[in-house]
């Protein structure tokens, strides 16, 4: 199946190449099989103790906070309809306890205070083995045949729903494309650049994932597509903007872990 696509001109999609990330890996010295959904599990942790950590307010209340504004659990966990600046990393079936905390932007500058966060959120394990690196997207390559795996259930809406049998790689790209200005803080306009590809294959499989919400006392259901997409004659443009899903993250959920995608050159 063959796609173009022409869009406005605003932004180079280029400009990325100089995105500059925290990436805080994570490693439990444990003979305990984790949870499949392990992604639920720490960010509930890690918010319950960097909470603990910077909260002023007497009352440790969000709402009607004076201080909501320079908060960073607020900034991080409470704070809707934003793109948060940063996103959980993981193995979904992996049988250890092994997983990265991805900060961008303003983000990055309170990776010391995380850091304290994660380890007491990580207290009653013996042995954690940690390492942090702020690293540069670079393109160092270029394939027109890829190969993208979607390793998390990736949560896309189309038709005012999240698409539960199908999407393209259209859809994927205007994602990553949306994503990437709100973690820039631009509004979103239409990018221009001409898709012309070929779509060899597509194995998709819905996957459903459950959580607790203790906050809202409620299960909350975050299911999404698993599973791979081979296509041919991708441009440049297109090989980049993927490289750079790979790094931010795809769709709903990523401070979940979820939109986990990566990119094989064939």
């Amino acid at each position: 199946m063959s796609f173009i696509w022409r869009l406005e001109r605003v932004i180079s999609l280029n400009i990325r190449d100089n995105l500059t990330y925290t990436k805080q890996k994570y490693t439990i010295l444990s003979d305990n099989k984790p949870y499949l959904f392990i992604g639920s599990k720490i960010r509930g942790m890690l918010g319950y103790e960097l909470k603990n950590n910077v909260c002023i307010n007497p009352t440790l209340k969000c709402d009607g906070c004076f201080a909501t504004k320079e908060c960073l659990f607020y900034n991080m966990f409470e704070e809707k309809n934003k793109t948060h600046s940063y996103r959980l990393d993981y193995k979904l079936y992996s049988k250890k306890y092994k997983f990265s905390l991805i900060l961008f932007g303003d983000t990055k500058k309170e990776s010391d205070t995380l850091h304290r966060a994660m380890i007491d959120a990580l207290k009653e394990y013996q042995a954690i083995d940690y390492q942090m690196k702020i690293k540069t997207l670079s393109f160092d390559g270029y394939s027109e045949n890829l190969k993208i795996k979607l390793l998390t259930p990736l949560r896309i809406k189309k038709h005012n729903r999240f698409a539960t049998k199908d999407i393209e790689l259209l859809d994927i790209l205007l994602s990553i494309y949306r994503r990437d200005l709100e973690l820039q803080s631009i509004p979103y306009r239409r990018a221009n650049f001409e898709i012309n590809y070929t779509t060899v294959s597509k194995n998709l499989n819905y996957t459903e994932l459950t959580r607790k919400s203790n906050r809202q006392d409620t299960k909350m259901y975050l299911g999404g597509l698993m599973g791979e997409i081979i296509v041919n004659g991708v441009s440049r443009e297109i090989y980049e903007l993927l490289k750079l899903g790979e790094i931010i993250g795809v769709g709903k959920s990523t401070v979940f872990g979820l939109g986990k995608i990566k990119v094989e050159d064939l």
